[in-house]
């Protein structure tokens, strides 16, 4: 597969370089613009998605101030091509800047999928972080589309037709150690059944994938694929995040919001479905991005956690970091919805940990956001606002400085 691969023989990096390293990951006053000062050196980098909260004199706001769309559907294949009904689903935004790897522009990229078939994963970009956010095919009219990842099955000729392709829910992350950037998605597995006989890791109907990019400029995501997959998982596609034999995530492993956190483990913030269709949240963690290990303790959050949540559906929206208690442990705030199963009509919850084992959940009860979204929430930090780019909107929140 290549990314899980060790470094050659005879190769050691300085403790000084490593170090280095490290805080122009991790220190936005480093390698990023954040601002100066203090507090540029205490933000984390945006580009990690573990935004950070730490430092904030009362809590997180339970209201954002305003709300802004900054995606249309503008292009033919961000429509349905299932059924004749086409909803416009166009959102699931991941924003990053580009302010490293190869031709840095230090400009803001907005990629974002509908839901319904045959999605692929678009790109909008932005001068400053409020937009306006361009599409590829406005900014380059030579282009037909705004695909950076198109789906295999796209186009389809005289939809409607009765295939539910699709990657979707894309959740892009800078790595490091590999200079290359990361994008998880997921996609409809028509291979299922296979999956299901073969691997015992329970009916695979939809997984999470991964591709790479050393170039945002460029545009040139590479998917990451492997031949042993070839009959249990479409397109050969590398299931990084795939479905399991526990109930709890034994059809569906989407929609994950995937974070770095600041002792450099990657966490996934996971969203699991199973065969009938009952929607929980747990856990896993990785040292590389690529490798996973889901939590022994999974599902975390659930319609029966005893935490008096709704009988209902839950997503993953983010993770925050809210800086070290008295005895250096470090805290986390969770951001997820809720919704009944008879009312999808999602709520916003906060929650916090120090374990992502036990989560205490926010006194005040329910955030009351302009815009509560289906996927996963991309937030981003510049001073004391807080941007959160969910469905087709951006929200500004200010933060209690």
């Amino acid at each position: 597969m290549g990314l899980g691969r060790s470094r050659p023989a005879g190769h050691k990096m300085s403790m000084k370089k490593a170090l280095i390293i490290g805080v122009c990951g991790f220190v936005a006053g480093v390698c990023g613009a954040e601002g100066k000062g203090a507090l540029a050196a205490r933000l984390l980098d945006n580009n990690l998605r573990c935004v950070d909260l730490s430092g904030l004199h009362a809590p997180l706001p339970l209201e954002t101030a305003e709300a802004v769309q900054v995606l249309w559907r503008t292009e033919a294949w961000e429509h349905n091509t299932f059924d004749a009904t086409d909803a416009d689903s166009v959102g699931y935004p991941s924003l990053v800047r580009n302010d490293r790897g190869r031709k840095p522009d230090n400009k803001y990229y907005l990629y974002y999928a509908h839901h319904d078939p045959c999605s692929g994963i678009g790109c909008a970009i932005a001068e400053t972080i409020a937009g306006p956010y361009r599409k590829l095919a406005q900014i380059d009219k030579g282009r037909q589309d705004s695909l950076v990842l198109a789906n295999p099955h796209y186009p389809i000729n005289n939809p409607p037709v009765s295939d539910p392709s699709h990657y979707s829910s894309p959740c892009v992350v800078w790595n490091e150690e590999r200079r290359l950037w990361f994008m998880y998605f997921h996609y409809y597995n028509h291979a299922h059944e296979a999956w299901q006989r073969a691997m015992g890791a329970g009916y695979g109907h939809q997984m999470t994938g991964l591709a790479t990019c050393a170039d945002l400029s460029g545009n040139r995501w590479k998917v990451e694929t492997n031949k042993k997959f070839r009959a249990v998982s479409v397109w050969d596609l590398t299931p990084v995040l795939p479905t399991t034999k526990e109930e709890w995530m034994n059809s569906q492993s989407t929609y994950h919001s995937i974070h770095r956190l600041p002792d450099r483990q990657w966490l996934a913030f996971m969203r699991g479905t199973s065969v009938d269709q009952v929607v929980r949240l747990g856990f896993a963690w990785s040292s590389d991005g690529v490798r996973w290990k889901y939590f022994p303790g999974n599902p975390v959050m659930h319609q029966d956690d005893g935490g008096g949540g709704q009988k209902g559906v839950y997503r993953p929206y983010f993770v925050g970091y809210l800086g070290r208690k008295s005895l250096g442990v470090s805290e986390y705030l969770l951001v997820w919805g809720e919704s009944p199963a008879e009312n999808d009509v999602p709520r916003v919850m906060y929650g916090y940990t120090e374990d992502f084992k036990t989560i205490r959940r926010d006194p005040r009860g329910y955030a009351n956001w302009a815009i509560v979204p289906d996927g996963p929430v991309s937030p981003w930090r510049e001073g004391n606002k807080l941007y959160l780019f969910a469905g087709k909107h951006v929200q500004v929140m200010a933060l209690p400085e």
